[in-house]
Parts: structure tokens; sequence; C-alpha cells
């Protein structure tokens, strides 16, 4: 009788993160960010007329659909940005519609 009970552990085990993987969360996290100045002078100034409509609604269009392949893939780091690159691109598109 053959065993197997360990045979497939490592098909289990989650690799180690190393420098890269941390690089890549921090950039994960940090790049939706370097949004939020293009809402706030949106919304402080009131003027929207200088921000393309067509191009941020494009952007929130494309972050919802990453944000569909990572559920459907199960990526977390790619749902992550992809949800803030969507509520940083709402607030966009909310503000170029009201201000422009």
């Amino acid at each position: 009788m053959v065993r197997h009970g360990g045979a497939h552990k490592h098909l289990h085990k989650k690799p180690k993160k190393g420098p890269f993987d941390y690089l890549v969360y921090f950039f994960m996290v940090a790049t939706p960010l370097f949004e939020i100045p293009q809402a706030f002078t949106i919304y402080r100034t009131k003027d929207a007329a200088s921000v393309s409509l067509l191009t941020w609604s494009f952007f929130f269009m494309a972050s919802g659909v990453w944000t569909v392949y990572a559920i459907r893939e199960k990526l977390l780091p790619v749902f992550v940005t992809s949800v803030l690159y969507l509520i940083i691109e709402a607030t966009v598109v909310t503000g170029i519609v009201i201000y422009n």
C-alpha cells in the first residue's frame, strides 16, 4: 500500500515573501494615492475645465474591469489596488461632472 500523506505538502506551501514582494505591496497602495491631488484640486478650486471626463471615465471603467478580474482570479493585491483606483477615480469623475 502506497501512502501519499506528505507527498504533496509542497504544493500547498505559500512561498516566502521577499523584498520585491514588499516593494510591490508599497506601489500597490501608493500608486492610486498619486491621483488624490487631482481630486483635491478639482474640489478646492471648484474647477474641472482642464480635466477630461472621457479620460477619467475610462480609467474608472478600466479599474472596474480589473476589480472583477481580481475577484474572479482571487488576486488580493490586484483587488486592493483596483478598489483604491475605483474610489479615487469615482471621486474625480464626480468632481468633473459637478464642476465642469
